[in-house]
């Protein structure tokens, strides 16, 4: 079952449902607005947008959804190859106008481009929701960035949800971080299997890089931020 994907070919053919659900073991359920994922530049939250205002050279957009930074990317000229997993959200990109879409996945796609910009939105930077793949998904990032290339990419400090009225944390027994989460997506009658996700705050971030990496957040709208990460 492929949620998004389903959904967003739903969305361009007029025959969607209203939400994609998104269940968790460890947080309140949730909706996504199948149309949010077709939002404009003005739509996107501002973490977005200034993501995208420093946004330079040959960009790559990891799980780029229905392409809707790159198309807006590809309107400022800048030279814009999005990949996703989701066979259905390649299409939908693809059919809005996407030039360069590539369906792969990220830790396994082999390419002798490099590139000057990897985005990662609407929390990509958490895939694999373990601190294991997040030192994975940098280096695997830096494989396919030019010397002086970035990363950037928006998150959130989801501490909150576990907040009590004492400013104490409840969490889950056996989690090992806040940020920590697992989903299931479910469109129409179909459901997607559990997957893993991460939520990093900024400070996890710091530390998680150590030494070798400059961190810098660009914007903040807490809890939510934009950061940029690049070599020393």
């Amino acid at each position: 079952m492929d949620a998004f994907g389903n959904a967003a070919l739903d969305f361009l053919n007029n025959d969607h449902d209203e939400f994609i659900y998104v269940e968790s073991k460890t947080m309140e359920d949730d909706v996504i607005p199948v149309e949010h994922l077709f939002r404009s530049l003005d739509q996107m939250p501002d973490c977005e947008q200034k993501a995208i205002e420093i946004t330079k050279g040959k960009v790559l957009d990891v799980g780029g959804g229905v392409g809707s930074h790159c198309l807006v990317l590809q309107e400022k000229g800048l030279d814009t190859t999005m990949l996703d997993f989701s066979p259905g959200l390649c299409q939908a990109s693809i059919k809005r106008g996407v030039k360069n879409v590539i369906e792969a996945d990220f830790f396994k796609w082999k390419t002798d481009q490099k590139f000057d910009t990897l985005l990662f939105m609407m929390n990509g930077i958490g895939i694999g929701g373990s601190f294991e793949l997040f030192q994975k998904t940098i280096d695997r990032s830096f494989e396919l960035l030019n010397e002086g290339g970035q990363i950037l990419f928006d998150s959130t400090d989801i501490a909150f949800c576990y907040e009590l009225e004492d400013g104490s944390l409840s969490l889950p027994l056996n989690l090992d971080y806040t940020g920590f989460v697992e989903f299931k997506l479910k469109y129409k009658n179909q459901e997607d299997s559990w997957f893993n996700w991460a939520y990093y705050d900024a400070d996890k971030i710091i530390e998680l890089l150590g030494d070798a990496y400059n961190f810098e957040i660009i914007h903040q709208e807490e809890p939510a931020y934009t950061g940029r990460i690049t070599k020393k």
